[in-house]
Parts: structure tokens; C-alpha cells; sequence
């Protein structure tokens, strides 16, 4: 029976979540949805990109619907958010109204559902921070949910590169922290237990070993990526970095011989342009046969001071500029007749190509799926937030607060900075990146609120 009730909830969290794909009229899809559908209905390793949610893609389809994918994905939102929940023991409060409230909250005026509802994995980005606050915080959990748990963690890190790199960051962080500030948390926070540091890490370096295993397993090559030379150098064109050592180095003997230095003076202005918008990879070689030459200039940029130096600095502005980039929605515009994702669901799921056409986004040019409106109320609620966090930090509040609320408002924001960083740092500064796990901020805010409203009530009064 309290299986059921839990079923019960968590069907009405999806229902909750699965609001903004109806209002649209059919999943949300952006321009790289077609390539993850075709690489896993095919069974290959796209060059740029892991192949596992189109793997995730075509099971959960039931090769029938992207409805059914969707469903899912709010789904294991529900769930996530719902055991997130559940640790922090709110009393006085009914938990089952809390939970839809807390939904209902962030569905109405956050990105949550714009990317559980979109045919793309960056909805596993957040889940992967709450889960790794689950395993960590989590206190007398059964042996069933740290399975399930360390399951969902495992593939929803494989799912994106950048995924892998936050996972293992934070926790590498979260273990640092333990010793360098080991007493200092004994005493204003709590012990975070190592045991639980490590079974974390132990399920992170597992989602590194997975990726590879998953591409031995489809193409035979136990690789993390087929070409990630090609996307580090458009990281290094968009900064501006590869101009500036071609032009110094193209009249060495070293490098005179390089493809790219036919091209230094016409190389495209962003990372978008150079991988995807122009023939500068396949004119200087194509995906697989310019490895040699990239990676001697990756190589030589990462070794040499000068531009060492460039790179760090530069990343470190992107990082900067990445935590400002909020904004719901960027790169939902059409995709109709001609477009990757038109031509996939044409394919895969021709019966749905109508409720495709006819989507929010799609009919009229998506001149109906306007977000002005929630972008600004999404801005506004985000310099609350912000202004919340200092004053958190900058009053007595934050030592009469409930040590666990405390530690998760920590691990959330370094959560956000890192993800801010190592996503700029891998391309560059991009709306989605941000937006998809921005909405934890006012996530654990509700938390900490609610579980400490007497301290904070206490507070004003003084």
C-alpha cells in the first residue's frame, strides 16, 4: 500500500513536470536532437558526443513514441527531487503538498521542465548534483535505494561529456573540504562522513569506466570520445588563442606544414562556427585524420607559458560570463522541414510528425512559444535568490541554521560555479548550459526556508 501512495505522488510530480511538454504540444527538441536520435537508433558513436542517450532515447521510446522518452525524464525528475525531499525531515509541514507545491513552484517559474520535457540530456545535469547530495547526506539508506541511486548517477553521467567532468569535480572538491576543513565543519556544520565521500567517488569513477565499456561494446573502441581534439580546438579558436599561435608559429618549421595555417586568416569567429558552421575541420583534415596535427597544437598551447597562461585566463572569463547566462529556452526556435530533428522524426516516428508539426514551437515559425515573460520573472526570482545567499552568508543567520540545509546550500552553489566553469571552459559561454541547473537555486532556498523558518523568523525579530 505505501508503495502505491509513493507511485501515486510521484505520478502526480510527472504530471506536475510533464505541464510544459503539453502546453507545447509535443516534446521540446533543439538542433542536436536529430543527431542523438539517429546515433542510437543506428547503434553508433557520433563524433561529438557520447552515443548513450540516444541509446536512452530508443529504449524508452519503445521505438513508438518521444512522448513516452519525456514521460520518463519528469519522471525520474519527480523521483530525484522527491528522495531529495525526504532526507531533510520537514516537520510541521504535509510532505505530499510540500512536494507538489515545490514542483508546481519551480515548473511555473524556473527552466526545470523546459529541459525534463526536451529531447536533450541536459536534464540529467541537475539530477547528478542531487544525487551525488543523496549519497553523500544521506543518512540510513537502504541498500536497495543506494543501488538505484548509484545506478541513475552512473548513466546520467555518460550522458554528456561535461557531466563526467562535473561529477568527478565536485565530489574531488567535497573530499578536499573534508580534510582541509575537517574540524572547522565538526563544528559549524556537521561530519560529512568519508565513507560516504568515497562509495560517491567509487560511483563516479564508475560513470568513467561505463562510457568507454558502452563504446567497446558498439564500435570496439574503448575510447571517451572519438574526436575531442576538434572540439578543444574550437575552444581555442573562439577565445582567440589558435590565431594568435598561428600567426607566431606558421613561419616555423615546426608548423609550416599544418593545414590550419592555410586557413589563419579566415578561421570563423566561434566554437559553433569552426566545429559545425564552416569546412574548416574538413579542410584541414576532417574529424578523425586532423587528430595528429590538433592535438600538436593543443599540445603546444597547454605546455608553453604564453599560452597557458591565455588559456587559463580566458576560461576563467568564460566561467565568469557562464554564471550570468540564465536564460530558459535558447535554441528552442523552429525545426521544421530540413532540419535534423524534422528529418529524424519524419523517419523514426512518422506518426507523430503531424503533433510535431503542429507544436508550439514548430507552427507558424514558433512565433506561440514566446518566454519573455518567465525569463523575466526567472531573472527576478534569481536576484532574490542571490540577495537571500548573501545575506545567509554576511549576517549571524548562517550559524543558527540546520547544519544539513547549510552544507546543501553550499554544495548546490559550488555546484552551479562549477558547472559555470568547466562547461565554458570545454566550449564556450552558452545560455543552456547555465539555465538547465540554475533552478537549484531556488530549489534549495524553498529547503532551507522551510526548514529553518523559526531561526530566520528569530533572526528579523532581532
Amino acid at each position: 500500500m505505501r508503495n502505491i501512495k509513493t507511485l501515486l505522488i510521484l505520478g502526480t510530480g510527472t504530471l506536475i513536470l510533464l505541464i510544459i511538454g503539453l502546453y507545447n504540444g509535443f516534446p521540446l527538441v533543439y538542433s542536436d536532437t536529430g543527431t542523438y536520435i539517429y546515433s542510437g537508433f543506428d547503434k553508433f558513436i557520433p563524433n561529438d558526443r557520447p552515443i548513450t542517450y540516444g541509446l536512452f532515447l530508443r529504449f524508452f521510446s519503445f521505438n513508438y513514441s518521444l512522448w513516452l522518452v519525456i514521460l520518463v525524464q519528469n519522471f525520474l525528475t519527480s523521483f530525484v527531487i522527491y528522495e531529495t525531499l525526504k532526507i531533510f525531515k520537514i516537520k510541521n509541514l504535509n510532505f505530499v503538498l510540500l512536494f507538489i507545491g515545490i514542483l508546481t513552484f519551480l515548473m511555473l517559474f524556473t527552466g526545470i521542465s523546459w529541459y525534463s520535457n526536451q529531447i536533450m540530456p541536459d536534464f540529467f545535469t541537475p539530477l547528478i548534483i542531487l544525487l551525488i547530495c543523496l549519497l553523500v547526506l544521506g543518512e540510513n539508506q537502504s541498500l536497495f535505494k543506494k543501488i538505484i541511486f548509484s545506478i541513475i548517477l552512473i548513466y546520467s553521467l555518460t550522458t554528456h561529456f561535461s557531466n563526467l567532468l562535473i561529477g568527478i569535480s565536485l565530489i574531488m572538491l567535497l573530499i578536499i573540504l573534508k580534510f582541509v576543513f575537517k574540524d572547522y565543519l565538526k563544528t559549524h556544520f556537521f561530519s560529512i562522513k568519508l565513507k560516504n565521500l568515497l562509495f560517491t567517488l567509487l560511483v563516479i569513477l564508475a560513470g568513467w569506466l561505463t562510457l568507454p565499456l558502452i563504446n567497446f561494446l558498439v564500435e570496439k573502441k574503448f575510447v571517451m570520445s572519438k574526436a575531442p581534439h576538434v572540439f578543444i580546438m574550437g575552444h581555442l579558436d573562439d577565445t582567440g588563442i589558435l590565431k594568435k599561435f598561428l600567426d607566431e608559429n606558421c613561419s616555423n618549421d615546426e608548423y609550416k606544414n599544418c593545414k590550419l595555417c592555410q586557413y589563419k586568416d579566415s578561421l570563423p569567429i566561434d566554437i559553433a562556427s569552426f566545429v559545425w558552421g564552416s569546412d574548416m575541420v574538413k579542410n584541414s583534415g576532417g574529424w578523425q585524420d586532423s587528430k595528429n596535427e590538433y592535438n600538436k597544437i593543443i599540445k603546444a598551447t597547454l605546455i608553453h607559458p604564453k599560452y597557458l597562461l591565455m588559456n587559463i585566463t580566458k576560461s576563467f572569463n568564460y566561467g565568469l560570463v557562464q554564471l550570468t547566462k540564465n536564460e530558459i529556452g535558447q535554441g528552442l526556435s523552429a525545426n521544421n522541414e530540413g532540419s535534423a530533428p524534422y528529418g529524424q522524426i519524419h523517419w523514426r516516428f512518422h506518426d507523430e510528425l503531424n503533433n510535431y508539426l503542429n507544436s508550439r514551437q514548430n507552427k507558424w515559425n514558433g512565433v506561440n512559444l514566446k518566454l519573455d515573460s518567465i525569463n523575466y520573472i526567472h531573472m527576478i526570482l534569481l536576484i532574490l535568490s542571490l540577495f537571500v545567499i548573501i545575506f545567509i552568508f554576511t549576517t549571524s543567520l548562517w550559524s543558527k541554521l540546520e547544519p544539513l540545509t547549510l552544507i546543501f546550500l553550499v554544495i548546490i552553489i559550488l555546484s552551479i560555479i562549477l558547472n559555470s566553469f568547466v562547461t565554458a571552459g570545454l566550449v564556450s559561454p552558452c545560455e543552456r548550459y547555465q539555465a538547465r541547473v540554475v533552478w537549484l537555486v531556488p530549489f534549495v532556498l524553498i529547503i532551507l526556508i522551510m526548514k529553518n523558518f523559526e531561526a530566520i523568523i528569530k533572526t528579523f525579530k532581532k
